[in-house]
């Protein structure tokens, strides 16, 4: 079930992105704060402020509810929030993705919760 949009068009510099895909038998609040932390530490490495938390379920064929998908990107989205400028883009429909990314270690990682 998708989530209302807010905004049509959402942009930002400079930031780390996350793709963040849940599936059906994670924990909701070891995956939510495992995933803040691991974001944190990211931005820290580069040196950013700037994060943005994108829900991407085709990253697996076992996704969770949709409810618990909102929950976990929520949650992660608050955590950060104390520390980072967040954006959050909306859950479960089409979305267009540009991305320049700066060409260092570590700048593409993936992560499993």
């Amino acid at each position: 079930t998708p989530e209302e949009v807010q905004e049509k068009e959402q942009n930002c510099k400079d930031c780390v992105v996350a793709l963040v895909t849940v599936e059906k038998n994670d924990d909701i609040e070891k995956t939510s704060s495992g995933l803040s932390e691991e974001v944190a530490k990211m931005c820290q490495d580069v040196g950013h402020k700037n994060v943005v938390i994108l829900p991407f379920a085709h990253l697996s064929n076992n996704l969770a509810k949709a409810k618990d998908g909102i929950k976990i990107v929520s949650l992660i989205e608050e955590g950060l929030k104390k520390e980072f400028n967040v954006m959050r883009a909306h859950f479960g429909s089409h979305k267009e993705l540009l991305l320049d990314i700066y060409g260092h270690p570590g700048n593409a990682r993936y992560r499993e919760f």
